[in-house]
Formats: C-alpha cells, sequence, structure tokens
C-alpha cells in the first residue's frame, strides 16, 4: 500500500482540536474579537498558558506591567498572531516528538522564516488590499509547508531514513533522493494530504502541496505557490540553510510570475530573519525562553 493511502489509516496520527478549528474560523470571519476568542482559549489552560507566558515576555514587558487576563494577552500579542500560536503549538505538541535525524529547533525556525517571507512577498503584490484573512492565509502557508517532512519523521521513519542514507550515499540533497525514492509521494504531497483530511483551506493545502512544484499548482492557487516556493528556494539556497539542502530551480519563472526581483527579496529575508529573532510565535514553540540567533545574510 503506498504511503499516501496509509495516512488516514494510522491510528496513532493526530486530528485538529477542535478549540484549534474554532479559532481559525474566528480569525477568517468579520465576527471575530479578542473577547470572543480569549473565550475559545480559556478551554484550553495548556494553551492559555502559552499566550499568557508570550504575552508577558520581557518583548512585550518591557514598558507595561504583567497581565493574567487573556483578553488583555490578545490585545497585547496581536489578534491574528495569536491564531498562530495556537495553530504552531499544537503541531508542536504532535509532531516534535525526539528524532535522531531531525533537528526540530531549526525545523521551526525554518518554518517561521518562511512563513514572514510569504506574507512580505504577497504584501508586495496587494496593492493595498490584503486583509488580514490574506495575511493569515500566507503566513501558514510558509509556517506550514514542511509538515510533511515532520509526517515522515514521525510515521513513515523507516523510509525517511532511507531517503537520507539515499542522499548522503549519493552525496546529493535530500530532495533530490526524495525525488529519487518516492517521486509521487515527496513531502509536499503528504504535508498537503495530512492538511486537506484536517480540512485546513484550500489555498494553504495547494501551497504546501505545491511549494516545489508551483507549476503544477491549480491556476487559482498559483500566486500563493509561487510564494512558498520562493520562500522555500530562498531558504534552502542562502547561508540560513535548509534540513532538504540545496534547490534547483524550477520551470517555472517565479520571480517573473509575482513581478519581484532578487534584489528585494534578498531585503524580505533580511526582514524575516529580525522577525525571528524576537517572534513571540517562536518564543511560544520553545521549552524555554532561549533562542539561538540565526547567522544573517
Amino acid at each position: 500500500m503506498r504511503m499516501i493511502q496509509r495516512i488516514s489509516e494510522i491510528q496513532q496520527l493526530p486530528t485538529l482540536p477542535e478549540i484549534v478549528i474554532r479559532i481559525q474560523k474566528l480569525i477568517m470571519s468579520e465576527e471575530g474579537n479578542a473577547t470572543l476568542l480569549a473565550r475559545i482559549i480559556e478551554q484550553d489552560p495548556a494553551l492559555a498558558a502559552k499566550i499568557l507566558k508570550v504575552a508577558n515576555s520581557s518583548f512585550y514587558c518591557a514598558t507595561s506591567g504583567k497581565i493574567s487576563s487573556i483578553t488583555l494577552a490578545i490585545t497585547r500579542i496581536g489578534f491574528n498572531e495569536v491564531g498562530h500560536i495556537a495553530l504552531a503549538v499544537n503541531f508542536v505538541r504532535h509532531f516534535s516528538h525526539k528524532s535522531n535525524v531531525l533537528d526540530y529547533k531549526g525545523f521551526w525556525a525554518h518554518a517561521l522564516t518562511a512563513a514572514y517571507l510569504c506574507c512580505y512577498i504577497a504584501e508586495n503584490n496587494a496593492g493595498g488590499r490584503f486583509s488580514k484573512q490574506d495575511r493569515h492565509i500566507l503566513f501558514l502557508a510558509g509556517l506550514l509547508h514542511d509538515v510533511g517532512i515532520l509526517l515522515y519523521d514521525q510515521f513513515f521513519h523507516e523510509q525517511f531514513e532511507h531517503i537520507i542514507e539515499r542522499a548522503v550515499k549519493n552525496e546529493t540533497s535530500f530532495l533530490v533522493a526524495e525525488k529519487q525514492a518516492v517521486p509521487s509521494e515527496m513531502h509536499g504531497v503528504m504535508g498537503g494530504e495530512l492538511l486537506g483530511l484536517w480540512k485546513i483551506d484550500l489555498p494553504i493545502v495547494a501551497a504546501v502541496r505545491f511549494h516545489h512544484a508551483p507549476d503544477r499548482a491549480p491556476e487559482n492557487y498559483r500566486f500563493i505557490c509561487c510564494a512558498a516556493y520562493l520562500a522555500e528556494y530562498y531558504l534552502c539556497n542562502t547561508v540560513l540553510g535548509s534540513f532538504e539542502g540545496s534547490m534547483e530551480a524550477g520551470p517555472i519563472d517565479a520571480l517573473a510570475e509575482l513581478n519581484i526581483t532578487h534584489e528585494m527579496i534578498i531585503n524580505m529575508l533580511q526582514r524575516a530573519q529580525l522577525e525571528v529573532e524576537h517572534s513571540d510565535l517562536m518564543f511560544a514553540l520553545e521549552k524555554d525562553s532561549t533562542y539561538s540567533r540565526l547567522k544573517t545574510i
């Protein structure tokens, strides 16, 4: 049986909690506000504690006092940002088990940088029409683009190690070895399948599925897929690096597709790195408040 067919049959495969689903729906709606969001978060004590920890971190408390109210925490951190934390914390709960292969701290730093970069790329093309819902979708597309790698590591570990061994033996990148070993079940396809099962918004599913092949994406999702592709391409091919190794340019000229230049992307990447260095979301994903700074270009 193919791996993609086995995903829905994995008994230990986590489901997206109802609270996270409700948070995402609220953020995407026009009626969302801090009071309604707080009522949902307060039903998950562990998540509420994370939100308060972020809100009371040195980054936010530099000029204001400590708070114990979730509503005030949401106001201090930001409505969308709390939604990002809720979804990301859920992923960390289920997909950050001890691994002999993957550096999860590095993985999430890479994912978060891609999230900010996707937003900056989209903002450059928005022409003043970039809503909070647009930003939320672009951010999550970047944050979750490599979720298929987590799926491989946690539930298809034997195949994951086989790909890595193949890459080492042939002195090539993980991406090349993956394409040779499982051409129809690469991590983009696997991640898209998982998010589809979780009923995540279709643009995000498409971006995850096609972030290495935007030319194959449906036309109505081409923009978000190109943004995710460019974020991944520049992260893989700069000093930031990636677990996946270097990445060859695809058949589609995504820079031209999005009317953007190499110099603009490099500038955006530097901005994204600065965001990650003091990110509230990165702080929430850490077991403690320490976080090693990424190298700058």
